[in-house]
């Protein structure tokens, strides 16, 4: 990977991050939201430049590389995680997901969800804690995606074998869920149309 920097241009040799890794450097990662007052919030990322530098640390695989930092190691690990969603739509009772990776784009044929699988994914994916002080401390938590990714996924496109790193799976299960509670509120609003009021 090609790192510009205001000294030059830095060559880092990495190997692409374990599913194990990507869940560690997850899970360091605290989402500190502060209560500002009259509905404003302030939301920061703690440790977040320290479990990417931890994380560039074990994946780079020169062994006396140009020197990176805390800075640069963040930069560096947020190309790896890049996964977009270009796209999602409906195919075959299910959704068909595409989207941009590091090195190309994929597509993730997902069958629909059902309620028991969003209400578990919405249980186990994020921890919440109330501190003191209005402040509230979220970490997610990517390992549980990967069973249900293994449930609703029919077929993949774009990868070398039937690897799908977590990460990617992470998206995906979200981007079909979301795609779902949206079908939801379609319907719902189709449902209830408001009443036509009588005549005079």
């Amino acid at each position: 990977m090609n790192l510009r920097t205001p000294d030059g241009v830095k060559t880092i040799r990495v190997r692409f991050p374990s599913d194990d890794e990507w869940i560690e450097r997850q899970r360091r990662r605290k989402v500190l939201v502060k209560q500002l007052g009259r509905g404003a919030s302030e939301t920061t990322v703690v440790n977040r430049e320290d479990a990417d530098a931890a994380l560039l640390a074990k994946i780079r695989t020169e062994q006396d590389g140009q020197e990176v930092d805390a800075f640069e190691a963040s930069k560096l690990v947020e190309e790896l995680a890049t996964c977009d969603v270009d796209d999602v739509v409906p195919e075959g009772g299910g959704f068909r997901v595409t989207m941009r990776v590091l090195g190309g784009t994929t597509s993730h044929l997902m069958k629909m969800p059902s309620a028991k699988d969003t209400f578990d994914y919405r249980r186990g994916f994020v921890r919440a804690v109330d501190l003191p002080f209005g402040r509230q401390e979220i970490t997610v938590n990517i390992a549980p995606v990967a069973a249900l990714y293994r449930k609703l996924v029919d077929s993949t496109e774009g990868y070398a074998g039937d690897v799908v790193p977590i990460i990617h799976q992470a998206v995906a299960v979200r981007a079909a869920i979301d795609a779902l509670d949206m079908t939801f509120a379609e319907d719902r609003d189709a449902n209830f149309r408001p009443a036509t009021p009588l005549a005079q």
